[in-house]
């Protein structure tokens, strides 16, 4: 009788009792997020959704298998046009594409236009929404409120 103890609770651990379930863990970290993703949601300021991409990483990281895809197609858009602004130091905040700043030659304009073309795409608009609708479904609650 007294092996039956430890070779339950080793069982218990193996699967995976210590662990912790990814869901729950996944929705615990949208869960941590909401007030900051909620912030960018409501401003106006087109560059807040730089501040979220930390977030977003993380929520990435932790996804669960049937929605880490939807996860990558929203994050690296975003990591893409924020990578092509820093390198041309350029303010997301500022930018409008109807009047750039001074001095952004034509080349620049177009691999920045190109990039955030790939953030409003179909594909990251759709995954974007793949995510929202998953915390509600999964997790019971929206990425922001």
């Amino acid at each position: 009788m007294r092996h039956l103890v430890p070779a339950a609770l080793v069982a218990g651990l193996a699967l995976g009792g210590c662990s912790g379930d990814p869901q729950e863990r996944y929705c615990e970290t949208v869960v941590e997020h909401q007030a900051e993703l909620s912030e960018v949601a409501a401003t106006d300021d087109p560059g807040a959704v730089f501040d979220a991409l930390d977030a977003y990483d993380d929520l990435a990281e932790r996804a669960p298998r049937d929605i880490a895809d939807d996860w990558s197609a929203v994050v690296d858009p975003l990591r893409a046009l924020e990578r092509v602004l820093a390198e041309h130091d350029v303010d997301p905040s500022d930018y409008d594409a109807e009047a750039p700043p001074a001095g952004l030659g034509e080349e620049v304009r177009a691999e920045i236009e190109s990039a955030a073309r790939e953030v409003g795409s179909e594909q990251t608009v759709r995954a974007m929404a793949a995510v929202e609708q998953h915390a509600l479904d999964v997790c019971g609650t929206p990425l922001s409120r």
